[in-house]
């Protein structure tokens, strides 16, 4: 385990010079991203490793509960300094950095999601019951807490007011009405919608008025990712967490000395706390719409580059492509060992099981490149490659190693039994996968064609 560095003293003068030898490596020009073709990947990894680094920070009290350890916090805890000191050198951060410290992408549990674990929701679906629920109680809140609070009937006091008559109040009304009403910005208005379908309607019909509400909506255009290094996203970030970690604070104008192009007269330090601010606010918001904006832009070029791969695309963006497949994919996809190691020292007891499941994933990276693992495997859905391969490799070498379904069942349902803390596992989520189609009679089977 790397120690970590102790904390300055918090009564450190504050740093009012940007040429200081503590921050002044965080300069904007360090932080080149307009030549880089994969925008998009390569944004959404930064906000990623960095929301990564808070959160473990944020999990340390709890490092001995397994939930936490299988999720990888332990491991970049491990190596925050050595990860702080990397990104003091290197400013933006890829898999072949990441690798000079013994780390991978998928050791941070937002890109291991994003490149393993299956969507779980579909962009059109039938909302669960839960949803329904939750959208009604954030409605109620919202209309209390803001000036529609004054317009509910029967009661003086919004917070004693009944329930039934905020809903009295605001039932005629659609949840987007309700928020735009309340004063929401639009950039914080959720992009889902709760749609009544009628689906005994004609399908003619169906598509025309779902088309007509899709030409009602705004597009989402809140990652400008070209303007990223102009409004230093990434150096603003770089230096708040600086400043927590080392307790030292930093001068409003030497923060925009650094951040911002062409300070002047103090408007910088305005603009850090009127834009910057906030829109790094956003995106360090995992389910804010800002930072969904920007995982829907990297997926969209995950895609592209799949395609490019698979020659699917004619017209497909080569030079993103290639350079996706260098910095922006994790070395060993489409499988995460990361997270297979954690399961192992989370539960000793699936040791033999997990180890030879690794040993057939380590065969074939050694024996296919990335390109070639990309075409062989049958990756038909976002992130689903763990399971795809595992499932037509094992088909060929069940004389050799246990089953996939085998192994899973060893694994699913081992973490969750406590439901107080919500457990994204990568791992978990494709064990339940698989045990689902490997077991459904409707499934149809396709080799990955080794």
């Amino acid at each position: 385990m790397t120690k970590r560095t102790s904390r300055e003293s918090s009564s450190s003068k504050p740093i009012g010079n940007a040429r200081d030898i503590r921050i002044a490596c965080y300069h904007r020009d360090n932080y080149k991203l307009k030549d880089i073709k994969a925008k998009a990947l390569a944004c959404f990894v930064q906000i990623a490793i960095r929301r990564d680094i808070r959160e473990c920070i944020r999990m340390m009290p709890q490092i001995d509960d397994p939930r936490v350890q299988i999720q990888g916090y332990q491991q970049i805890y491990n190596k925050l300094d050595d990860l702080n000191q990397l990104i003091r050198q290197r400013h933006i951060l890829d898999e072949n950095d990441l690798s000079t410290i013994d780390l991978s992408m998928c050791n941070f549990p937002t890109i291991s999601h994003f490149f393993v674990a299956i969507e779980k929701h579909p962009f059109v679906r039938e909302a669960t019951t839960e949803e329904l629920c939750k959208a009604c109680s954030n409605i109620n809140l919202l209309v209390r807490g803001s000036h529609l609070g004054d317009y509910i009937p029967g009661k003086k006091n919004n917070i004693d007011a009944d329930d039934v008559d905020v809903f009295t109040l605001v039932d005629h009304m659609t949840p987007s009405a309700i928020q735009r009403e309340a004063g929401m910005d639009a950039s914080n208005i959720s992009k889902e919608k709760f749609l009544i379908v009628d689906m005994g309607a004609p399908v003619t019909i169906l598509k025309q008025q779902f088309l007509k509400l899709l030409d009602r909506q705004a597009p989402l255009k809140l990652n400008n990712l070209a303007d990223w290094e102009d409004h230093g996203i990434l150096p603003y970030l770089d230096l708040c967490q600086w400043e927590k970690e080392s307790g030292i604070k930093i001068k409003a104008h030497t923060r925009a000395d650094l951040v911002c192009r062409n300070s002047v007269n103090g408007y910088t330090a305005k603009k850090i706390d009127e834009t910057i601010r906030p829109y790094a606010g956003k995106l360090m918001d995992e389910d804010g719409p800002v930072s969904h904006a920007l995982t829907m832009d990297a997926m969209e070029e995950f895609w592209q580059t799949i395609c490019y791969v698979r020659e699917e695309k004619p017209d497909a963006n080569a030079e993103m492509a290639e350079e996706a497949l260098a910095r922006w994919f994790p070395r060993t996809y489409p499988f995460n060992l990361q997270d297979l190691h954690r399961s192992i020292e989370v539960s000793p007891e699936r040791e033999e099981a997990m180890s030879k499941v690794i040993e057939w994933m380590k065969e074939t990276l050694r024996l296919y490149s990335l390109k070639e693992r990309i075409r062989k495997m049958n990756i038909d859905q976002p992130g689903t490659g763990m399971l795809r391969a595992a499932e037509g490799l094992q088909s060929e070498r069940s004389n050799r190693f246990p089953s996939h379904r085998d192994a899973c069942e060893d694994r699913a349902g081992e973490v969750s039994e406590d439901q107080a803390m919500p457990v994204r596992s990568p791992m978990s989520e494709i064990c339940e996968i698989a045990l689902r189609e490997l077991t459904s009679t409707q499934h149809s089977k396709r080799k990955a064609g080794f």
